[in-house]
Order: structure tokens, then sequence, then C-alpha cells
């Protein structure tokens, strides 16, 4: 699946997050900065990740282009009515 070297847990919660992103807006990628404020991670370690999950295989990055990331071993995405969770707006109420 993504050669000899398993994913961190670091490395597939943004590869699920890219993932659930491209399935919430019809296939447009994250932009880096939309993946760091998601994951809370500086641009830097966001843009180490991005290398690691290309060198093993999990996505493919077109050079010199903004979110063109493919994702050539998509990872399982909890759904609620066909909606990634990502992308369900969750609404929460307190009973006090």
């Amino acid at each position: 699946m993504h050669g000899d070297r398993p994913l961190t847990p670091g490395q597939m919660a943004l590869l699920r997050y890219i993932h659930g992103y491209q399935l919430a807006t019809g296939g447009v990628s994250p932009s880096l900065s939309e993946c760091a404020q998601a994951q809370r991670l500086k641009k830097t370690i966001i843009f180490d990740r991005l290398g690691a999950l290309e060198r093993k295989g999990a996505i493919r990055r077109l050079p010199y282009r903004s979110r063109a990331i493919e994702v050539l071993t998509p990872p399982s995405i909890p759904t609620i009515d066909g909606a990634p969770l990502y992308a369900v707006h969750v609404v929460l109420s307190r009973s006090w």
C-alpha cells in the first residue's frame, strides 16, 4: 500500500485531511496554509509530511502548481449520510 514503510500517525492524519477535503470540495486540494491550520502545525512541518507522503507513494504532487495533490492510496474516511466527516457541519448544544 505505502511501500515498505508504514505511514506515521501524523502522516496518516494529513492524508485523511487531504482526502476528506477533496471529497468535500469536488476534488480541490487544500492549500499548504489550510493543511497547517487544520492540523495545528507549522507550514514547514506540513511541507515535510507532504514530502514523506510522496516518497512513500501515498500522494503525487505536480511541481510548480498550488493545490495539485493526487491521493494515490485513499485512506478510509468516516462519512455521515454520504458526506465526509471532515465536511459535516457540527452544531453543539448545551443543556444546562
